[in-house]
C-alpha cells in the first residue's frame, strides 16, 4: 500500500503537464530523468540525488511495460510497482507513466530545464538520446550527462538473483491480478466448455514410444544400440487436440486426410473413448505419420520418423474443402495445425478464411516448428500460437524484437489475436490496437511450472486451451493462464496424453497466485 505522499506524487503525463506550466510560472527549475527502473539499486538512488541536485523540481518519467525493449523477461517489476518505488524517494518530486517507446514524446510534453542521462552516455552511440537531445535543445533546456557513476544494474541483479527475488511469482501474480484472474472464474469458464462443438482439422500423427534397456555402443560400429521392451502409442497433432477438448467436455470432432492403416485404426479407438467424432477423407499411400521415439532411463536417446509427407490431389483438396464447409454449419469454432506435411495446400488454405467468414465462425490456427509450415499461410485467424522460431521463420527476421515481428504478423495476416509461446520461458499475447497509431498491448505469462519431463503436445494443448477460453467468450489472457495451465500438466509427465480435467482443477488449487481469492 503506497503512502498519501506517494500517491500524490504519481500523475498522469497530462496532468504532470499542467503542473510544469505551474511550476514554470513560479520560476521553478525543472529537471527530468526517464528510464525503466527495473530494480531500484543504490546507482539509480545517486543518479536522481544528483539529477536533484540541479534543479528545484525533480520528475521521473517511466516507461510501461509494454513499451520496455530489454527482452521478453522484462521489466522484472511491473509498472504500478516501479511507480510506488520511485515515488517513496525523497528526492523524487513527481512521477508519470509513459507510453511511448522512447522519451521524446514526453519530453516535448514536460519541455524540463534540464534533461538527466547517465554518464555511460558519454561514450555510447545510441540514436534515439541523439533525438532526445535535439528536440531538449530545440525550446532552450540543456542535457547534463552525469550521476555519479552507475556501479549496478537492474540486468545484472535481475539474472543473478531472479530465484531469491521469486520475480516469476510475483509477474505470475501481477498477471493474474490485473486480468482478474481468480480460480472461480477459471473453472467457470471450463464449464462452459461443454457447451461448445469445435472441429479440429489436421493430419493424422501417432506418436510412439519405444522404452529401452541398454544404450551402449554397437560392437560392428559406432552406434547407440538399444533393446526396446515396452512400447506405447499416443495421439498425436490435430487428434491431440480433439482429444484434450473433449477431455475439458467440448463436442469435438477430428477431420484428416490419411490412408486407412493400423495408425488411423489407433487414432480412431483411441479418440472413440472420449466421444470424439473421426472423419477421414482416404487417400491411398498417405499413411499415418509415426514418431517414434526411444527411451532409455526416462531419457529419449533418439527419434525415427515414419511416413509420406505429400500434397494431398486435387479433388480431394476440392472435397476436404466442401466437407469443411459442410461440417462447420454444426460446430462453433475451427482448430487448424499444420506439420508441414502436405494437407495445407494453397487450395484448402486460401478457402478455409472464405468458409469460416460465411459460416460467421472463428477459426484458430498453429504450426510445426520444422520450417516446412508457415503461419502466414493462415489469413484472419482470430487466434494464432506460433512458437517464436515459427513466427520468425514467417516473418523470415532472427534479428528483431518480438513486438516488431508481431506488429508485422498482424499486418500480414490480418489475425484477430496472437499468442507467442515460449516453452520454459512462458508465452508472450499481444493485442491488436484499436485504433490508427496505437501500439500492440502486451501480456508476458511465465511458465507456470518448469518441471518440464516431455514437452511433446505441450504446444497443442496449450493451443486447446486458449481456442476453447475465446469461444467461451473469454479475453486473451484467460486463455493464456488455461492453455499455460495444460501446458505444464501435459509437459510434467513422460507421454502425450494431454491434461486430464481433474488433474487441471487440483493444479488451479495448488497455484499461489489464485489462493485466497
Amino acid at each position: 500500500m503506497r503512502t498519501t505522499e506517494a500517491d500524490r506524487k504519481i500523475l498522469s503525463v497530462s496532468d504532470l503537464t499542467e503542473e510544469r506550466a505551474r511550476l514554470r510560472q513560479e520560476g521553478k527549475t525543472v529537471v527530468q530523468c526517464h528510464g525503466c527502473f527495473d530494480i531500484v539499486h543504490p546507482g539509480h538512488i545517486r543518479y536522481l540525488r544528483f539529477a536533484r541536485s540541479l534543479g528545484d523540481v525533480l520528475i521521473v518519467t517511466v516507461s510501461s511495460d509494454d513499451m520496455v525493449m530489454k527482452g521478453y523477461e522484462r521489466p522484472y517489476i511491473p509498472e504500478d510497482l516501479r511507480l510506488d518505488n520511485l515515488a517513496e524517494l525523497g528526492c523524487v518530486d513527481y512521477v508519470a507513466l509513459s507510453e511511448d517507446e522512447w522519451a521524446g514524446p514526453v519530453l516535448e510534453a514536460i519541455q524540463p530545464d534540464i534533461y538527466v542521462k547517465g554518464r555511460e552516455y558519454e561514450s555510447k552511440s545510441d540514436p534515439r538520446f541523439a533525438k532526445e537531445m535535439k528536440i531538449v535543445e530545440s525550446y532552450g533546456g540543456r542535457v547534463v550527462l552525469g550521476s555519479g557513476d552507475v556501479i549496478f544494474s537492474s540486468t545484472e541483479i535481475g539474472r543473478r538473483k531472479r530465484n531469491s527475488l521469486d520475480m516469476e511469482q510475483q509477474k505470475i501474480q501481477h498477471f493474474c491480478r490485473i486480468n482478474e484472474i481468480t480460480s472461480t472464474r477459471l473453472k467457470n469458464t471450463i464449464s462452459r466448455f461443454s457447451d461448445l462443438r469445435v472441429l479440429v482439422l489436421g493430419d493424422a500423427i501417432i506418436d510412439h514410444y519405444l522404452h529401452c534397456e541398454g544404450a551402449k555402443v554397437a560392437s560392428e560400429s559406432p552406434i547407440v544400440s538399444v533393446k526396446p521392451v515396452s512400447e506405447e502409442w499416443f495421439v498425436g497433432g490435430a487428434g491431440l487436440i480433439a482429444r484434450q477438448a473433449a477431455t475439458l467436455g467440448a463436442k469435438a470432432t477430428f477431420l484428416t486426410c490419411s490412408d486407412e492403416d493400423e495408425g488411423l485404426e489407433r487414432i480412431r479407438s483411441t479418440l472413440r473413448l472420449f466421444d470424439v467424432d473421426v472423419h477421414n477423407l482416404t487417400v491411398p499411400g498417405r499413411g499415418t505419420y509415426t514418431k517414434s521415439r526411444f527411451i532409455v532411463g526416462g531419457q529419449k536417446v533418439f527419434k525415427v520418423d515414419r511416413g509420406n509427407p505429400a500434397p494431398i490431389p486435387i479433388e480431394t483438396a476440392a472435397e476436404l474443402t466442401a466437407v469443411l464447409g459442410d461440417l462447420l454449419e454444426s460446430h462453433d469454432g475451427l482448430i487448424v495445425t499444420d506439420f508441414g506435411y502436405g494437407l495445407f495446400g494453397a487450395t484448402l488454405s486460401e478457402a478455409i478464411p472464405d468458409l469460416v467468414t460465411k459460416a460467421r465462425k472463428p477459426y484458430f490456427a498453429d504450426v510445426s516448428t520444422n520450417g516446412q509450415a508457415n503461419i502466414l499461410k493462415f489469413r484472419g485467424p482470430q487466434l494464432a500460437t506460433p512458437t517464436e522460431d515459427e513466427l520468425r521463420f514467417a516473418m523470415a527476421d532472427a534479428e528483431s524484437g518480438i513486438s516488431n515481428l508481431a506488429s508485422r504478423y498482424y499486418a500480414a495476416s490480418g489475425a484477430s489475436g496472437l499468442i507467442v509461446t515460449m516453452g520454459p520461458r512462458g508465452s508472450l499475447g499481444f493485442e491488436p490496437p484499436t485504433k490508427k497509431g496505437q501500439r500492440l498491448r502486451t501480456h508476458y505469462l511465465p511458465a507456470l511450472e518448469i518441471n518440464e519431463v516431455d514437452a511433446v503436445g505441450a504446444g497443442d494443448v496449450f493451443l486447446t486451451g486458449a481456442s476453447l477460453s475465446q469461444l467461451a467468450g473469454e479475453p486473451s489472457p484467460i486463455g493464456m493462464y488455461i492453455g499455460s495451465s495444460l501446458a505444464s500438466i501435459s509437459a510434467s509427465v513422460l507421454g502425450n496424453e494431454g491434461a486430464p480435467l481433474p488433474e487441471v482443477y487440483d493444479f488451479f488449487e495448488r497455484r499461489l497466485e489464485l489462493a485466497g481469492e
